[in-house]
């Protein structure tokens, strides 16, 4: 199968941005939701969430085009992600201030939280292993078009649509109208009730990076697209900022990765690398050998932007936060994808952790 080079620069600009993601939300809720600092880490946040919708539809583009045994998915990539959760739950449970101070069994009785779920943003390693069970599932679902679109569609009205209709009228429209806050909270219960869990969650990104894959867009819709994807981040930024002002609280109610705004901006940045020419070999070669550092390079990153708040006292507060965002970011990706390219060279740890 001839490789999708725009997958490892999408994977490679994908990790950046969970990276961009961290570093703006580490100071997001201790400052000010009426000041500049905080409006500035809202705009890049809300600039980046399409980070792991991206992620999910690059493994959907390249599973659901191949065939892969049952045996094969456990063997090899469930359990790869296992033992990587395990081992990396294991490093942030160990490397904390309470080992250094108290030794290491105490430290683990302590931090028996972070040992079994995972630092916070190991939810991913655990949504990728659910996904990589359901692949024989999706690979009926994709084998007929019309039930491929149709599932599509069902997800995209449970998992995006409805509710976030609903969440905008109980945030702008019926806020302190108890009225309206009932009848959202009625029709809320009603789709629970439904129990359409079978199209709920990222299969939706799985299937959708499958499907996208395989289309052709004209250059028309593209443009409807791009403009989708811009208007979505307005969106972002202007309904959260408005939404925290009003209510005096830092808000995040529309960054979530199943916003109808969120899938804007996914698609349109996975469209605008899609049908991007990359001309430049040597650029190319060198970003497939860089991409095989992002998974590596996300599992290390938050221990990254930590210690150096911890240890070098520098964070986005340290400066302009127009300027901090971005600066931190780039280092905290450097160092964590050099440390990823470190450890892929030691053979088990390659194979099972990175």
């Amino acid at each position: 199968m001839k490789r999708k080079v725009y997958c490892d620069y999408l994977r490679l600009i994908a990790t950046f941005a969970v990276v961009f993601i961290h570093v703006a939300a580490s100071n997001w809720s201790n400052v000010d939701v009426n000041g500049m600092q905080w409006q500035v880490f809202n705009i890049y946040d809300s600039l980046v969430r399409w980070g792991v919708p991206i992620f999910v539809m690059i493994s959907g583009a390249l599973f659901l085009n191949r065939d892969v045994p049952i045996k094969n998915i456990y063997s090899k990539y469930v359990l790869r992600m296992v033992i990587a959760f395990v081992s990396w739950s294991l490093f942030y449970a160990i490397l904390t201030t309470d080992t250094f101070q108290h030794g290491l069994i105490y430290s683990l009785k302590s931090h028996i939280g972070t040992l079994v779920t995972g630092h916070y943003h190991m939810w991913f390693v655990l949504m990728i292993i659910g996904l990589y069970m359901c692949i024989p599932l999706m690979k009926k679902i994709v084998s007929d078009e019309t039930v491929m679109k149709y599932f599509l569609k069902l997800s995209f009205a449970f998992s995006f649509m409805l509710p976030w209709l609903l969440k905008i009228v109980n945030d702008f429209v019926g806020y302190n109208n108890g009225m309206i806050q009932k009848m959202v909270t009625a029709i809320d219960s009603n789709l629970t009730n439904m129990g359409m869990s079978m199209v709920l969650g990222y299969t939706f990104y799985f299937i959708l990076g499958y499907y996208l894959d395989r289309i052709v867009l004209k250059k028309n819709v593209r443009m409807m697209i791009y403009a989708a994807g811009i208007l979505g981040f307005i969106f972002t930024v202007v309904a959260d900022a408005g939404l925290s002002i009003k209510t005096q609280v830092a808000n995040s109610n529309y960054y979530g990765n199943f916003e109808v705004n969120v899938l804007f901006e996914v698609i349109a940045v996975h469209t605008f690398f899609k049908y991007h020419t990359f001309q430049n070999e040597k650029m190319n070669q060198f970003v497939v050998v860089l991409s095989k550092f992002g998974f590596g390079a996300y599992l290390i990153h938050t221990f990254i932007i930590e210690s150096m708040a911890a240890i070098l006292h520098f964070d986005t507060l340290s400066m302009n936060a127009w300027v901090s965002v971005p600066v931190i970011s780039i280092i905290v990706f450097i160092v964590s994808m050099s440390v990823s390219a470190l450890l892929n060279h030691i053979p088990v740890i390659k194979k099972y952790c990175v």
